[in-house]
């Protein structure tokens, strides 16, 4: 099955700038195998009561989601396609990546002697 027509059947008609940004040829229909390795550290960081582990955790979901609005934002800038939807995906990115590395730095700190 091609990703346009995978695409082009959940996102609905394909006439809308988001199902065009998100039916390239160059987007993949699977979860590639970096993402699937990527949850798995984060699924298993769940389990740990170790500041390392979770630090690098938080470190890696902001890379991620920093990663995820450059090239969106690459595409954007490619394509010329603007939209409400696109907006508020590139904003969502980036209220993540700020909420990752606010976390990453309050595990880092040392508590406060009383």
């Amino acid at each position: 099955m091609k990703s346009s027509l995978l695409f082009g059947s959940r996102w609905g008609s394909g006439s809308g700038s988001l199902s065009q940004l998100c039916c390239s040829p160059a987007s993949p229909s699977w979860p590639s195998p970096s993402l699937t390795s990527i949850s798995l550290i984060m699924w298993n960081a769940l389990y740990t009561a170790e500041k390392v582990i979770i630090r690098w955790t938080l470190l890696t979901e902001a890379c991620y989601f920093g990663v995820q609005f450059l090239v969106v934002t690459a595409t954007l800038a490619e394509t010329g396609l603007m939209s409400l939807g696109i907006l508020l995906l590139l904003a969502s990115r980036l209220v993540f990546v700020a909420i990752s590395v606010y976390y990453y730095y309050q595990v880092g700190r040392k508590p406060k002697k009383v």
